[in-house]
């Protein structure tokens, strides 16, 4: 933390890696001019909130002045709060290689609404090359994750996983898994309850089931049922079984696996 504040710039470095990483909040971009790195090619990641309020924003670029390029950004786009930016032992082929794997793969996790409007070509490195800058982009999605930024994470399929979790009861046949961060992903095909019990109208996990019909991702299937018309993680076991079965409910028990084990005693006891 450049000047003590966790709220501040953080800069990281790792033991045998010759790059470094910054996160800069948007407010504070201004106290990082001076550094000599702000000059070396780099690749940069600005986050912040989308209109969509279950699901958050990135731009994804690369610049020879990564300070420069982010003083243009914060003249012309609106949406971000904070920047992270990648540099060291990078030239403009390596950086550009970066761009390209880093908007592929952010868009095929889809976790985070990907904003770029061009999706630029794989540059071509050498063998070594490649190979190297790979290792740096694993460095990349480390860091990012340490940061609670879960851009490169890929979720589980339900055909790819034997951890599968399930409620089934009248008006609710739904399944998910548990996912590493804590979250839980809900499959698609899952049926959620229509009918709300009346403590749970209008509260967080009501608006958060309108949030989701409003999105398509749960829609109306006959008198009874909405169905999931696609994977979607919920920031906790309880919150996917309360938008499941339209009321309050504790994950950890609701959740079973073909057993009848619920995911309490798997993962907990």
């Amino acid at each position: 933390m450049l000047d003590g504040d966790p709220n501040g710039i953080k800069v990281v470095e790792l033991s045998g890696w010759k790059g470094k990483g910054f996160e800069i909040p948007r407010a504070k971009l201004k106290d990082i001019k001076d550094r000599p790195e702000v000059s070396n090619p780099g690749i940069y990641f600005l986050f912040g909130k989308g209109e969509d309020a279950l699901r958050k924003k990135v731009y994804i670029g690369e610049s020879e002045n990564f300070y420069h390029r982010l003083l243009s950004h914060n003249d012309n786009k609106d949406f971000w709060d904070e920047a992270m930016v990648f540099t060291g032992g990078l030239n403009k082929a390596h950086v550009k290689y970066l761009e390209n794997q880093s908007i592929s793969l952010a868009k095929k996790v889809n976790k985070y609404d990907v904003v770029n409007s061009v999706e630029p070509y794989e540059n071509k490195l050498s063998e070594f090359e490649k190979m190297e800058t790979e290792d740096f982009f694993g460095k990349i999605k480390l860091i990012l994750g340490v940061f609670g930024i879960s851009l490169f994470q890929e979720v589980p399929k339900k055909s790819t996983t034997s951890e599968i979790y399930y409620i089934d009861r009248v008006g609710v046949q739904a399944s998910g898994t548990l996912l590493d961060t804590g979250e839980f992903i809900v499959f698609e095909g899952s049926k959620a309850s229509i009918k709300e019990v009346d403590s749970f109208e209008g509260k967080s996990g009501a608006m958060l089931r309108k949030k989701l019909e409003d999105a398509g991702i749960l829609q109306q299937q006959g008198k009874e049922n909405f169905i999931f018309t696609k994977d979607h993680i919920f920031a906790s076991p309880s919150a996917a079984s309360g938008a499941v079965m339209a009321r309050h409910s504790n994950g950890w028990t609701a959740w079973k696996d073909k057993g009848g084990k619920t995911l309490d005693e798997v993962k907990r006891k």
